[in-house]
């Protein structure tokens, strides 16, 4: 009846529940127009924000292969002591705040999306013969970031 046809006309929800009978008392048109000024107002300051933020949604950029953030839980599992996350973070030249999510992450996506993120991630890499290499204190390599696609080969000098 009339909540539905002033639901259509666009009218405010509270102006039309207060066409019903027995409604205490009509909206005060004063307090209704402040609460829309102040969220225009939140609005814009959430826009300003996210531009500021780099207005990106969701999670950061992809900077490591699955098999780099196995092997950074495996280093943190096996010998926490040696590899504190801000060591992790330096070894694999990603920030703290990347090393923290993918100690807490868990989750292992299907193939597809797996190699999709990998590609995201290999095409990210600095430059295509600098590979990003992993060392234990005594200078051993433990593990070496997979060069990109179109950098050189294996062979290549």
């Amino acid at each position: 009846g009339l909540r539905a046809a002033a639901l259509l006309a666009g009218t405010p929800r509270r102006a039309a529940a207060a066409a019903w009978p027995g409604d205490p008392e009509p909206p005060d048109p004063a307090l209704e127009e402040a609460e829309r000024a102040r969220r225009r107002r939140a609005a814009v300051r959430l826009q300003r924000l996210r531009r500021e933020l780099g207005g990106g949604r969701g999670a950061p950029e992809r900077a490591l292969t699955w098999q780099a953030m196995e092997q950074m839980r495996f280093l943190r599992q096996e010998l926490p002591e040696e590899w504190p996350p801000e060591r992790l973070a330096q070894g694999f030249g990603v920030s703290p705040d990347v090393v923290r999510r993918v100690l807490r992450g868990r989750g292992c996506p299907p193939p597809r999306r797996r190699q999709r993120q990998d590609e995201r991630a290999l095409s990210a890499a600095p430059a295509p013969g600098a590979g990003r290499e992993v060392r234990a204190p005594d200078g051993t390599l433990l593990y070496r970031l997979p060069r990109g696609r179109g950098g050189p080969g294996p062979g290549a000098q």
